[in-house]
């Protein structure tokens, strides 16, 4: 049997994948689905003065999934 040589152990560097998407996102000025949401629930709320009912009928939600995701 031939006889194994020793790899280095000194490990390869690898890119992380979130800061290249981080960095990605940030050029192209894309947003995440939940900053999309995020931001549509706040000026929903704007517009309709805080008015919650109205704000969920605005943007076509339910009231009580206007409040679970306000608690995100």
């Amino acid at each position: 049997m031939a006889k194994r040589t020793r790899q280095s152990k000194q490990k390869k560097k690898t890119a992380r994948p979130e800061r290249f998407l981080l960095g990605l996102r940030k050029k192209l000025g894309v947003k995440t689905l939940l900053e999309v949401k995020q931001n549509a629930l706040q000026k929903a709320l704007v517009a309709t003065k805080g008015d919650k009912a109205l704000a969920a009928a605005l943007l076509g939600i339910g009231k009580t999934t206007l409040y679970r995701r306000l608690s995100d």
